[in-house]
């Protein structure tokens, strides 16, 4: 079985103010020291999410993170036996330690991204559509259902951002309909494709951060985040 990387990126924050900001979901796992004010760091791993999370974080709270590509699985066992790292760099190699993805999960990731049904995913790998239920569910905990229905929300997204009308948006990720596509992007990012156009002009706007590196998005490169 060949091996790839499994790290998207890595990326920093330190908050200014104490915050509530929504977390997107994004199709990623990230391995994360928090430390706030006065307490010691903490590790752990971020879960897939359907919808969107808010979190509080307090004044001068920083965080490290490794991002994983979507289907990498980590190994608990690895974490709990490794002392906590102090810097990005041994965070870095305790997440090579720990993770791993394979070229196999890899193309059914990108087959899965794309495709227009599972099914179409499936005769793409050349299995049955059974065998990727099977194999997508055992890899990743979730159904290609999931998978699809995720990024082709955030493709959504994207092309709103851009400027793309919404029939269009809609025609060009494969939605039934502009209705079918408000309902998934309610569902998903609890925004409807009015807000995401009306927020195009504002780049702090928290539709912004669906347009960040995750499923169905470039899987190069570092970011810092400093929001």
């Amino acid at each position: 079985m060949t091996l790839d990387d499994p790290i998207l990126e890595t990326w920093s924050s330190v908050t200014d103010t104490d915050q509530v900001f929504p977390i997107m979901p994004d199709g990623c796992r990230d391995l994360i020291i928090k430390q706030a004010p006065g307490k010691p760091q903490h590790l752990f791993i971020s879960s897939l999410m359907s919808s969107p999370k808010k979190v509080f974080a307090q004044e001068g709270t920083t965080f490290i993170g490794v991002r994983l590509k979507p289907g990498a699985t980590i190994c608990p066992q690895v974490l709990e036996s490794h002392p906590l790292p102090d810097s990005m760099d041994a965070l870095t190699q305790l997440t090579y330690n720990a993770a791993s993805l394979s070229s196999r999960v890899s193309d059914m990731m990108h087959c899965l991204a794309f495709a227009a049904s599972p099914s179409e995913a499936a005769n793409n790998l050349g299995v049955s559509l059974r065998t990727l239920q099977r194999h997508t569910l055992k890899t990743t905990g979730r159904n290609p259902g999931f998978w699809r229905r995720l990024a082709r929300a955030r493709k959504a997204v994207r092309c709103i951002l851009s400027g793309c009308k919404l029939h269009e948006a809609a025609h060009e990720c494969n939605f039934s309909d502009q209705a079918h596509m408000t309902r998934e992007l309610k569902n998903w990012f609890a925004m409807t494709p009015g807000e995401l156009a009306s927020s195009r002009i504002d780049s702090h706007h928290p539709a912004w951060s669906i347009c960040d590196s995750g499923y169905d998005a470039p899987w190069t490169g570092e970011h810092i985040s400093t929001r």
